[in-house]
């Protein structure tokens, strides 16, 4: 090897003065460092181009790109450096892009130094140093754009430092006029410099603000990496006008729509206009879609993308789009609109000059939906600001032209840059193909190339760099000839399959799966993790080979390594090449997607279980569980310190991945999946899902593998779990990785896997005593949420949610997995809503009402899609999808149907006409050649597509309305259902009817469904029934499904045939088993569907008796507060009291329907539950023989409204609405005397005293009354004093005092002997009192009321004791003390029972429960509501509306929704049923781990 001459010395020399710098950035906090480094560096390199002999034109350009960057970098060190070091201060994290440059300017240094030696000291022959020189001219056009796109991000982040340094001056109280100058001057490079200067006089830019802007996610991908500018002398035409657009500020015109074909060069124009409206100041942000990249194909990360641009191009933006972050820390949880607002829109009006964001490639954002929403979003913005413009350029796309179609606020500029009929068209390309090809082809060869290319950029574009390959071993002649030779002119995908087959044969085998592995690739890989993927499925190939061999249609990135397709044409042609062919054509290019994703998602296993660079515990280092994700300054660089990439690859997709591919593939990674869905493996996973926002995927992902993996049911039954998991607690998970283990898995269901595996290995966290489910709630039998009847439901495809429409002008979505609803209920029909339908992607789903409208919404967000679709003059009552999703039909009252055009909302021809009548039925054809309706004119037609036009004659057979028509999944037969009670089967093709009508129903059929593989049908009917039918033989399956109790509007089988969803004008929706007809069975004890009402407890406290308006009256244990036995029911009505035997062996019942029933409370083994329900009927079921005992008690003429029993039990006392009250024997249920009559209105409530000789009753009548049980006479006059009607009156112990309670608020106390008032009436409750009751000991009085309050009082004194119990969400109707008088039992209309500490001098925590201002000043400023809650080391806990407890502002742990009542009721002990939503909740603090000690929640210290 020769010795480097003198020159390269040198260079060596400078470059390490340079990187001695660079060595010490890390340490140093002033920008003059890397600025200075910077300069030191470019000089060095300016000094090897410049020693270069042979300078072209590609050095040329360098040589003056890195001069005009020295020249800016010599100005900012000029300026700076008369400023002190104290006001160049900078933090790490904002110093660091600087840091990153030099670091660059190294590397490219090595590589410009490579070329010139490789350039000077060669000896080869001639051809090679033509290719030497070939590649030289690339290399150096790599580097010109690698720098390029280098120092613009260096020159960003450089403007944001250098107005932190100027905001910092002008805070200086010692600013001066000089000290002001320096600082405009330094800002001089560029007008919006100038005009920052000016801005930051009235604003601070902080590193707070600077830290909150770092937190908004942002998309990866780098336009410069695969787009180029303009050539020079091209495109001047089209730039010309874009940019008098861009300079008119009279125009009303803010939108320029650059439209035209793929390839004809549109991403290449929006590169040169940003770089344009860069150097010019105006550029606001940049957003390239990209087909090839997941994140960059979704408007996920768009608005956050755009603000972080914001704040770089407009600095002076930054304080106020820093303080909209802080503002709204979950902003990304908005709508894509409320997103654009908040970050974009809203700080527009700080700035005088108008500011232009460039959108390219909109047509490559995959969803028509998120595509539709972006452009109304922008539409919206631009007339919302005077000073914003939008450059957006797409392929023409119906749903884009949609919302803009209409609109005169842009200007559209379409077909323009490939039509052949402009000249300039032709003359760009040519002075490209012209310039790139040069020395290669002939001046004729050229134009003839210019010719082949018609005016398409891109295959001119891929044709240049085929001919220029360096790698070929194909002479260039011979290229040129195949070129030539390809049919059709600009005939893109022949191109591609020409450069594919110009390979080595020998090579097409391994080229194509490493294409393959490209294309099923959710993001582009690096090729070093191509390589490793390679390595790891043996496939032996080589990334840098494949790049090199197909350069004209790949690109590696020289910064990042990642390997792309140059132009998305080029994924569209590989995704048809990804249909296996039906028959073998050797000649054919297969790329076997579904082998790549198995190869993928194998590699994904390896990266997660790797030793070195997988999974862990704490993997980003998180100091302290007090701070959220969003609050760490230097996550983002934690993440890419401690997360590889591959890592964040593989937790991101590896679900993906494994659902794309086969059952054999998923077979063969079954041990690896239950390996990671295991812990410890499963919450460090979730770790990463939480710092990279992957929790709402992943929750996509294990859906996508639960439909489907073959697995063992444990497996599955953990994935379902998982799922589960992440739904609960996303909150936490996304907020703060620490408190998947601090908050999230303490209260996760106690017999799930993940509580016992997990609480075992990390066990040093908060334990939750009570409130807990043992398992996640299983699916529901009934469906409640709609407030008048349910006229339709849906499944998605994908079976996991429900849609249902409503007479209450609302549609729901629902988790078909668990019945929850998802979100709020969906406005915006005005009247009801008749119709749903799914799209068949799932992504959205269309809907149609009453208001004559059809309106398209977003299935996942709930969004609705643009504006209603208007055309029907009457009530719509159908609608259905295409089978391509690409149009919608809807039915109308107005006798037509219309097809519309789903992209663009508009209708597609004339309405179809022809029924006489309302048009109540439509639906497509599995082929979507067809429609088939159904009429109240008796009929149904069958209409082509195409045409419009009908086939046939009508079909007639039914004798009344036809509601309903479906066909089967085949399209061989139609289905249909009348108002004549039959349902009929029709042939499609001779439009005949099969076989007999199908008979069972009584009344009208409104709906039917075929099964999806076609062998059943469903119906359901305004009989209340639904009935399931073979579809060969017309015969009923089984006995009738029944449960509903009015009329079903419609019925579904879900995408698996397994189940069926119903609803029905009893306002639910329910939800059968399709094998057995059975309803879905609940994995959990719903408990009440109504209020719970007046409750006793048995003489020795073991058990609870409560009744309910929604019909359920229960005996429970009140140890466990579970229900003791099945439900019972015999009265006919509402059932109104009970009551308990002295013995605890028997109740009584009382009911609106005039009865009085007496129940065994015991079976052999003591067991029973009592429910009583809305039907209005009592029933206790017997272990044994499920029956009641004795007959009713009749007698009395209206409601019976209260019970009691004697002392001795042998007697029952009962008061009615008739006034009267009457004793009964228990023996023989006979009535013993006369009615006892006083009373001149309702008999509200009986007691008996405690000796048994008296009988006390209140009434509407405002009075209270004594008897004698013996004679049955009423003794003295009645109680008067209360001001209204007497709710329940109660004797005290010793039988010597009676306490009443009224609607006018108050409670009296009575002398039980002379019936004269004892004090003045207890006042505190503000509503009607409903019940009172002595303590055992008579010592204390419980009270509660319509106010939702229970209160104790002193009986001696009548004063409050403490607080008030709070807890209950609606009225209290009773409350009793357990016999030992520890507890206070309550039941309320928010259907809960809950037990309550009696001891009021219990000091849960130095505040009490109302007292949500502290005396302390530091609590004053913490919103949220103030628990009694000790947690140790931490005083004053508040808990937030977000579910967050936090402590002197320290996030101290979240709480689920169900469980924040009960902890901030401490006194609230027990609540039935025990999985109601204000269950009692106690936590247990004693091994709680948080703060700077969370990491010690893994108590063995094996992490």
């Amino acid at each position: 090897m020769s010795a480097p001459n003198s020159v390269s010395l040198k260079v060596y020399d400078g470059i390490g003065v340079g990187l001695d710098v660079v060595a010490n950035i890390a340490e140093a906090s002033d920008i003059l460092a890397p600025l200075k480094a910077a300069c030191r560096t470019a000089r060095t390199i300016l000094g090897v181009v410049q020693a270069m002999e042979n300078n072209k034109e590609e050095w040329t350009n360098l040589t003056l790109r890195l001069k005009d960057y020295m020249i800016s970098l010599e100005k900012r060190v000029a300026c700076l450096d008369k400023c002190p070091p104290e006001d160049r201060a900078a933090d790490e994290k904002l110093i660091q892009p600087l840091t990153h440059y030099v670091e660059f300017l190294e590397t490219m240094h090595d590589r410009v130094v490579d070329l010139r030696a490789k350039h000077s000291g060669s000896k080869v022959g001639f051809f090679k140093r033509i290719r030497d020189v070939k590649a030289d001219a690339e290399e150096i056009r790599k580097l010109n754009r690698d720098i390029e796109d280098k120092h613009s991000q260096f020159m960003e982040a450089l403007e944001h430092l250098t107005a932190l340094s100027v905001q910092v001056i002008m805070r200086d109280t010692k600013v001066t006029k000089s000290n002001v100058e320096i600082n405009k001057t330094n800002m001089e490079v560029t007008k919006a410099t100038v005009e920052t200067t000016k801005a930051n006089v009235e604003t601070i830019l902080t590193d707070v603000d600077a830290s909150a802007i770092l937190q908004l996610p942002t998309v990866a991908f780098v336009a410069s990496s695969i787009h180029n500018t303009c050539m020079k002398g091209t495109r001047e035409a089209v730039l010309e006008t874009i940019q008098r657009w861009a300079e008119d500020d009279t125009s009303d015109k803010a939108i320029f729509w650059l439209c035209d074909i793929a390839g004809s060069g549109k991403s290449t124009v929006a590169m040169s206009a940003v770089e344009s409206w860069r150097k010019e100041g105006i550029l606001g942000g940049r957003f390239f879609f990209s087909i090839a990249s997941n994140e960059g194909s979704t408007t996920d990360k768009f608005c956050p993308t755009i603000a972080r641009d914001l704040v770089d191009y407009i600095p002076e933006l930054a304080p106020h789009v820093a303080r909209a972050v802080k503002r709204h820390p979950a902003l990304m949880r908005n709508s894509l609109d409320e997103q654009f607002q908040m970050l974009i829109t809203d700080h527009l009006h700080y700035r005088r000059g108008r500011v232009v964001l460039v959108i390219d490639a909109v047509d490559e954002c995959k969803s028509g939906s998120q595509r539709k929403e972006l452009v109304e979003t922008l539409a919206k913005a631009v007339r919302g600001s005077k000073t914003l413009k939008i450059f957006m350029t797409s392929r023409p796309d119906p749903v884009i032209h949609a919302v803009l179609g209409s609109l005169s606020i842009k200007c559209k500029l379409e077909d323009r840059l490939h039509n052949v009929n402009r000249h300039d068209n032709f003359d760009d390309i040519a002075v490209y193909v012209h310039q790139s090809l040069d020395g290669i082809l002939s001046e004729e060869q050229r134009q003839r190339l210019i010719e082949k290319a018609n005016g398409l950029f891109i295959w001119a574009s891929t044709a240049c760099r085929m001919l220029n390959s360096e790698t070929s071993l194909t002479p260039s002649q011979i290229t040129y000839s195949r070129l030539i030779s390809i049919n059709q002119a600009g005939a893109i995908d022949d191109l591609y399959s020409l450069i594919f087959k110009r390979t080595d044969p020998e090579h097409y085998v391994v080229m194509y799966k490493m294409l393959a592995l490209l294309l099923a690739a959710f993001e582009p890989l690096t090729s070093d993790d191509l390589d490793d993927i390679l390595k790891h499925a043996g496939v032996p190939g080589s990334a840098k080979s494949l790049v090199r061999t197909l350069g004209s249609v790949l690109t590696e990135d020289a910064t990042t390594n990642l390997i792309q397709f140059r132009h998305p044409t080029l994924v569209e042609y590989l995704r048809r090449c990804s249909i296996a062919p039906v028959v073998d054509d050797p000649g054919k290019i297969y790329i076997n997607i579904t082998d790549a994703h198995g190869q993928a998602s194998s590699w994904c296993f390896k990266c997660l279980q790797s030793r070195t660079e997988g999974l862990k515990f704490n993997i980003c280092q998180i100091e302290s569980s007090f701070f959220l994700n969003r609050e760490i300054s230097d996550l983002d660089t934690r993440i890419l310190k401690f997360i590889p990439r591959k890592l964040r690859y593989a937790s991101s997709y590896w679900l993906f991945h494994a659902a794309e591919t086969d059952d054999n593939w998923r077979s063969t990674l079954k041990n690896e999946l239950q390996l990671i869905i295991q812990v410890p493996y499963v919450f460090h996973w979730i770790e990463i899902l939480s710092f990279t926002g992957g929790v709402t995927r992943a929750i996509s992902g294990l859906r996508a593998i639960a439909r489907h993996i073959e697995v063992e049911e444990e497996t599955r039954s953990r994935i379902d779990e998982l799922r589960r998991f992440l739904i609960a607690f996303s909150v936490p998970i996304q907020d703060s990785a620490p408190h998947i283990y601090i908050s999230a898995l303490p209260f996760t269901p106690t017999k799930s896997r993940m509580h016992i595996e997990g609480l075992r290995k990390y066990n040093n966290t908060l334990i939750v005593i009570r409130g807990l489910d043992d398992l996640y709630p299983g699916l529901p039998r009934t469906l409640r949420g709609h407030g008048r009847s349910v006229y339709t439901v849906a499944f998605s495809p994908d079976g996991s949610r429900i849609a249902s429409g409503s007479e209450d002008n609302t549609i729901r979505l629902w988790d078909a997995y668990t019945g929850q609803p998802l979100g709020e209920p969906l406005r915006g029909h005005e009247r009801a809503v008749y119709a749903v339908a799914f799209s068949p992607d799932g992504s959205q789903f269309a809907s149609v009402s009453y208001d004559r409208t059809i309106r398209l919404w977003d299935a996942y967000t709930g969004q609705p899609l643009g504006e209603p679709l208007r055309g029907h003059e009457r009530a719509v009552y159908a609608v259905g999808f295409s089978p391509d999703g690409s149009r919608i039909i809807s039915g109308s009252f107005d006798t037509t149907i219309r097809i519309w055009d789903v992209g663009t909302g508009r209708p597609l021809g004339e309405p179809l006409r022809g029924h006489k009548h309302s048009v109540l039925a439509v639906v497509f054809s599995p082929d979507g050649s067809r429609i088939i309706s159904g009429s109240y004119d008796r009929t149904i037609r069958l209409w082509d597509v195409q045409s419009g036009r009908l086939v046939g004659e009508p079909l007639r057979g039914h004798t009344n309305s036809v509601e309903v028509v479906a066909f089967s999944p085949d399209g061989s037969r139609i289905v249909s259902g009348s108002h004549d009670s039959t349902i009929r089967l029709w042939n499609t093709n001779t439009r005949q009817p099969i076989g007999e009508p199908f008979r069972g129903h009584t009344r009208a059929v409104y709906t039917v469904a075929f099964s999806p593989d076609g062998s059943r049908i469903v119906s359901g009917s305004f009989d209340t029934t639904i009935r399931i039918w073979d579809a060969e033989t017309g015969q009923a399956l089984g006995e009738p499904l029944r449960g509903h109790e009015l009329s079903i509007y419609s019925v579904a089988f879900s995408p698996d045939g397994s189940g069926i969803v119903s609803c029905s004008q009893d306002k639910t929706i329910r939800l059968w088993d399709a094998e057995n007809g059975q309803l879905m069975k609940a994995q959990s004890l719903l408990g009440h569907k109504n209020s719970s009402k007046p409750i006793l407890s048995t003489s020795d406290g073991s058990r609870i008796i409560r009744k309910s308006y929604d019909g359920m009256i229960e005996l429970s244990n009140t140890d466990t507060i579970r229900t003791l036995g099945e439900s019972f029911r015999d009265h006919e009505s509402l059932v109104k009291a009970v009551a308990v035997s002295p013995n605890g062996s028997q109740i009584c019942s009382s009911s609106e329907d005039g009865t009085v029933r007496l129940w065994d409370t015991y079976t052999a083994d003591g067991s029973r539950i009592v429910s009583g329900s809305e039907d209005k009927t009592l029933r206790l079921w017997d272990a044994v023989t499920s029956q009641p005992l004795g007959r009713p008690f009749l007698g009395h003429k209206k409601w019976v409204k209260a019970v009691a029993f004697s002392s001795d039990g042998s007697r029952i006392i009962s008061g009615s609405y008739d006034h009267t009250i009457r004793l009964w024997n228990v023996e023989t249920g006979l009535p013993v005397g006369e009615p006892l009559r006083g009373h001149q209105a309702s008999v509200n409530a009986v007691a008996l005293s405690p000796d048994g000789s008296r009988i006390a009753s209140c009434s509407r009548d405002k009075t209270i009354r004594l008897w004698d049980i013996g004679t049955g006479q009423s003794l003295g006059e009645p109680l008067r004093g209360h001001q209204a009607s007497v709710r329940a009156i109660a004797f005290s112990p010793d039988g010597s005092k009676i306490v009443s309670c009224s609607r006018d608020k108050t409670i009296r106390l009575w002398d039980a002997n002379t019936g004269q008032p004892l004090r003045e009436p207890f006042r505190g409750h503000e509503s009607v009192v409903h019940a009172v009751s002595f303590s055992p000991d008579g010592s204390q009085i419980v009270s509660c009321s319509q106010d939702k309050k229970i209160r104790l009082w002193n009986a001696s004194t009548g004063q409050p004791l403490g607080r008030p119990l709070r807890g209950h969400k609606r009225t209290v109707h009773a409350a009793v003390f357990s016999p030992d008088g520890s507890l206070i039992i309550s039941g309320s209309e928010d259907k809960t029972i809950r037990q309550w500490n009696a001891e009021t001098n219990v000091n849960v925590n130095s505040l009490n429960q109302e007292d949500n201002v502290s005396s302390d000043s530091e609590l004053t400023e913490i919103p949220g509501t103030s628990l009694r809650i000790l947690v140790p080391g931490f005083t004053h806990c508040s808990l937030m509306p977000d579910g967050w407890v936090q402590s002197s502002g320290k996030r101290l742990f979240w709480v689920p929704t169900n469980n924040r009542h009960g902890l901030e009721s401490p006194l609230l002990l027990l609540t039935m049923p025990t999985t109601s939503q204000f269950r009692a909740t106690k936590v247990d603090f004693t091994k709680f781990s948080c703060g700077l000690s969370w990491t010690n929640v893994c108590g063995d210290g094996n992490q």
